[in-house]
């Protein structure tokens, strides 16, 4: 059975050719990020294939999210990396005076951001290698290119959703928990859909697959962080010879106290 997604050729390709030329924007884009959501399998067996002439690469896509979550943040003033203003606003300014220890706050969240957020990539990188080697054991038969494909193409329907929530983020907590939330809902139904599509061939296999990929994910997100804050401690200690583990011990006892 001929996919849908090569319904009409050639009416796509002319409004993609339109699009570049009067917007310098190509239409596969935003009809890739929304197929990721509704279209999940035919945008996987696309990449698979190799074949991009209805969508974009899903590395290509991935790369493009990277880098709006950027400008998407920077135009809400939302952090994307930790910060020291929530632990600091914790403590009584004599405290806070003590372990800024003259340095200004603001350059010091300022240094994290930049260096933190250089650190994403290869944070993001290391925390898909345990998801690739399980879809491996998953279905050895697929090459590892084939199973980064259907890891992206999760990736990316998960990180539209948390591209959208992010303006949302700047309203507090709450607001940014469901973001993330969202996000991880978003990601396993769609991997629920290809592991069912590509890697199962009964429900019940489908379902014991996607344990494993549900035990995975609150693992992959704590050594995110993880790797995080340890970024932050080795940041703060090479440029101002302070430490971001102290600061958070200083607020949790702050906060402790009656």
């Amino acid at each position: 059975m001929e996919n849908s997604h090569n319904s009409n050729p050639d009416q796509k390709e002319a409004i993609d050719s339109v699009t570049i030329a009067a917007f310098d924007v190509d239409a596969r884009i935003f009809r890739t990020l929304w197929h990721s959501l509704v279209k999940t399998p035919d945008v996987t067996l696309a990449g698979l294939k190799g074949d991009y002439t209805v969508y974009l690469s899903p590395i290509r896509v991935f790369v493009a999210l990277f880098g709006l979550q950027f400008a998407v943040a920077a135009i809400f003033g939302v952090p994307l990396a930790l910060d020291t203003h929530s632990f600091l606003s914790k403590l009584p300014s004599e405290e806070a005076a003590t372990w800024l220890n003259g340095h200004d706050p603001i350059e010091i969240d300022r240094t994290l951001n930049d260096w933190l957020s250089l650190s994403l990539w290869p944070t993001t990188v290391l925390g898909s290698i345990p998801y690739l080697v399980l879809l491996k054991l998953y279905r050895p038969s697929l090459s590892w290119w084939g199973h980064t494909i259907v890891y992206l193409v999760t990736s990316n329907a998960s990180f539209t959703i948390m591209v959208i929530f992010l303006p949302l983020f700047s309203l507090g907590e709450v607001a940014m928990i469901i973001g993330v939330l969202g996000g991880a809902l978003v990601y396993l139904g769609i991997m629920g859909r290809l592991i069912a599509r590509f890697y199962a061939r009964t429900l019940t296999g489908a379902m014991v697959r996607m344990l494993g990929i549900f035990l995975l994910l609150p693992l992959t997100m704590l050594f995110s962080a993880i790797a995080q804050f340890f970024a932050a401690d080795w940041i703060l200690n090479s440029n101002f010879s302070l430490s971001f583990f102290e600061l958070i011990n200083m607020s949790s006892d702050s906060g402790d106290s009656p």
